[in-house]
């Protein structure tokens, strides 16, 4: 849940560690917008970006990150962003909380609102089309958008890969793996790879019933 300003005052007055990490997240988060904004003409950043880890945007796609959004410290630190066409898009909704993440994108990746992840990988495609011939009788997988809807849960070690479209308020678990496919709204996704998702209402009904 995030927390109002009236909250973090709060929590700041009561903790000066806190707001010694929050005041340096947002001047990092500052530099990554002012950077991007003028070095790289395909990047746009939203304002507060609140950052306590390394953010890497790479290549000649665009890169949309909105307002509010927050990159964490994780294993694999910060935010890997690599875009290996000039037509890729990467859009990065509101709010969202970033930590340890990989995209790689020839092609669209969307990420909707408040969506919040962990040590994870995107990646819309397997080998670049234009730099490998296939051999007679063999198929080289072409590149597919990715779609994550709004309030999404990526798990430790988990990977969406090319076609994959996930709807609001889903949970992939750790170390699950979507190859493609359409996934409902409010399920939790499991498996490698992940063949349906389960309602998760109807897991908290029978965890209740227990």
């Amino acid at each position: 849940m995030r927390l109002s300003f009236k909250d973090i005052l709060i929590k700041c007055l009561d903790d000066p560690l806190y707001f010694i990490n929050r005041f340096t997240g947002l001047l990092r988060g500052t530099f990554y917008i002012l950077y991007y904004g003028l070095f790289s003409r395909n990047v746009k950043i939203g304002f507060p970006f609140m950052v306590n880890a390394k953010v890497t945007i790479a290549g000649p796609g665009r890169v949309i990150i909105g307002k509010n959004c927050a990159v964490f410290e994780n294993v694999f630190r910060g935010l890997s962003i690599a875009t290996f066409s000039r037509n890729a898009a990467v859009v990065i909704g509101n709010g969202c909380a970033l930590g340890g993440i990989t995209i790689r994108c020839y092609t669209r990746v969307e990420i909707g609102d408040r969506t919040m992840t962990a040590v994870s990988l995107i990646q819309d495609y397997f080998i670049d089309p234009d730099k490998v011939v296939p051999r007679e009788g063999h198929h080289i997988p072409k590149p597919e958008p990715i779609v994550l809807g709004k309030n999404v849960w990526l798990g430790a070690d988990s990977l969406v890969l090319g076609g994959s479209m996930i709807g609001n308020d889903s949970v992939l678990s750790a170390g699950s793996c979507t190859i493609g496919g359409t996934y409902r709204d409010y399920g939790l996704i499991m498996g490698n790879p992940a063949h349906k998702s389960l309602p998760i209402d109807k897991l908290l009904k029978l965890k209740r019933g227990i």
